[in-house]
């Protein structure tokens, strides 16, 4: 059954919203990019910036006898200020075809979901791979934050340069969640009706055209220590063995992701997601099927859900130690 977190996502987000594109918008978007269907969106707390103390320990209590009292304590905590980016494309369509296609807002919206969809999948990289350093109009991507080994960046031991990864990541409002501008009505996300302009062709002959503006803003935050774990390094053909071995490394460091009210997500490409599939089966490891908030089928194993994300890359250079 989909629990409380589901309902948080921006999908949902997008359902109660005042704006009606918001949730067409969303919902296109998410054909190519399956993190806006599992990771909840909130809204940025400073503007453009949402800013959250990542907790590194807890205080805890301390035993006391009668007469004597106890000492005080704190936990460590630590700022992070995570930006959002702005994510634009215009479509364009000549108005003398919308008009004898016989039905031109059918053909406006055909190309809008094109472009939407586009968008999705930029969204979708940017999540992945998006470094704010060498564009300062990306976010930092999950491969960027987890991008050298320890605790939360573990190799699976593969060498070379044709690697991918996973994602195991506890997907809530404390842990790993979207953000969206402060004071969006519509979770970031709009389609302007820009209505018939003027635009050039490739010569600089000028013709009527019907223009759309997308927009999309968001970013990703962080804000707890054992929200996201990355398995590098992992080969992109694996045996029998290499499965058994894979699915270990995942049952072992789920264990680790925060608690709460979270869902557990494992975001891989399109292999990757069928090769823990066919290893949970091997290790008769109960690959169960549920469905998820919209009724739409879902696997799990020991209820890690399963979602594909094909941006994430077969060809990932190794991380050495």
């Amino acid at each position: 059954m989909p629990n409380l977190v589901d309902n948080l996502t921006a999908l949902e987000v997008a359902r109660r919203s005042s704006n009606p594109d918001a949730l067409t918008i969303i919902e296109t978007m998410a054909m190519l990019n399956s993190m806006l269907e599992q990771l909840p969106s909130t809204m940025a707390n400073d503007k453009a910036v949402h800013t959250s103390l990542k907790r590194l320990s807890y205080p805890g209590g301390e035993h006391r006898i009668y007469n004597r009292g106890v000492g005080k304590k704190a936990s460590q905590t630590v700022p992070v200020r995570d930006l959002i980016t702005m994510l634009e494309a215009l479509s364009d369509v000549d108005e003398a075809l919308a008009k004898h296609s016989g039905n031109p807002n059918a053909l406006y919206n055909s190309e809008a979901a094109a472009f939407l969809a586009g968008m999705g999948l930029d969204q979708a990289e940017d999540l992945i791979y998006g470094n704010h350093s060498h564009d300062p109009a990306q976010i930092d991507g999950l491969a960027t934050r987890y991008a050298r080994l320890g605790d939360c960046c573990i190799s699976f031991g593969g060498k070379g340069k044709y690697l991918t990864s996973i994602y195991l990541i506890a997907a809530g409002e404390k842990a790993c969640h979207l953000i969206y501008p402060q004071g969006s009505s519509s979770v970031g996300v709009q389609r302007i009706d820009a209505g018939i302009q003027y635009a050039k062709d490739e010569k600089g002959g000028e013709y009527r055209v019907h223009r759309d503006h997308f927009i999309a803003e968001y970013g990703l935050a962080i804000e707890h220590p054992d929200a996201v774990v990355r398995i590098c390094n992992i080969p992109n053909n694996l045996d029998k063995a290499g499965r058994a071995d894979l699915i270990e490394l995942v049952l072992r460091h789920q264990k680790r992701l925060t608690k709460g009210i979270v869902n557990t997500v494992l975001f891989g490409n399109q292999e990757m997601v069928y090769q823990v599939e066919r290893a949970g089966r091997e290790a008769q490891i109960v690959v169960a099927h549920e469905s998820d908030v919209w009724g739409r089928p879902v696997n799990n194993v020991n209820g890690l859900r399963l979602r594909q994300q094909d941006v994430i890359l077969s060809t990932e250079e190794e991380i050495a130690a």
